[in-house]
């Protein structure tokens, strides 16, 4: 039976909000508003915008080895090698990024990857370009590879999170996501969320129905 998950897409927010650690998103995005709006020179490298990323990875992906390693030095040296490739991005949206815009993503994804792990580097990427970089982790690279993004298997290169980027981007076209939020939403954002609930969430129902 073909997988329905994007034919079904609908505004996840009520639901994400059930997720206990969601307002850490929130707290991370307060700090990169306020780098943004403190800065002088670049708001990439401002303190608010290093504890930003430790925050939201602490909170979100705090199970992974390369979280553990994180320090000051270590994070503001990433933004501060990727700060050219970041603010050509800033242009592109989800819906927008084309060609030209893929070989910046590729190389900011490898090197947040060596720094955050594939997961945490989509974490990071989507708080510093939200409009832009989707999030994922393992079980939602398992539930899209079966089928609706083949060839992405666990998110190990930049070739198939561009892959991932191209096929949601795709079904977000075909099935008029944007049409389904509210007018102000941030589509990549809107995705994550529902990807998290549909998925992620999901699967620890059951979890928890199968051992009850």
């Amino acid at each position: 039976m073909p997988d329905t998950l994007y034919q079904e897409f609908e505004d996840p927010t009520e639901a994400f909000a059930r997720e206990p650690r969601a307002f850490c998103y929130d707290l991370a995005i307060g700090l990169i508003n306020q780098a943004k709006a403190e800065a002088t020179l670049s708001w990439y490298t401002q303190t608010e915008s290093v504890k930003a990323i430790i925050l939201l990875l602490y909170c979100w992906n705090f199970a992974a080895r390369e979280t553990k390693r994180l320090t000051f030095d270590s994070v503001r040296n990433v933004l501060s090698t990727n700060e050219q490739n970041l603010r050509l991005l800033e242009q592109y949206t989800l819906l927008t990024f084309d060609e030209t815009s893929e070989l910046p993503i590729q190389t900011v994804f490898s090197q947040f990857r060596e720094a955050f792990g594939q997961t945490g580097a989509t974490k990071a990427l989507s708080l510093l370009n939200p409009r832009l970089f989707l999030m994922w982790d393992t079980r939602i690279r398992a539930r899209l590879r079966r089928e609706l993004v083949r060839g992405l298997d666990n998110g190990q290169t930049e070739d198939q999170y561009i892959l991932f980027l191209r096929k949601v981007r795709d079904y977000a076209a075909q099935y008029n996501f944007q049409q389904r939020l509210a007018p102000n939403a941030i589509l990549a954002k809107k995705i994550d969320e529902y990807h998290y609930v549909r998925i992620v969430m999901a699967q620890s129902v059951l979890h928890v129905r199968d051992t009850a």
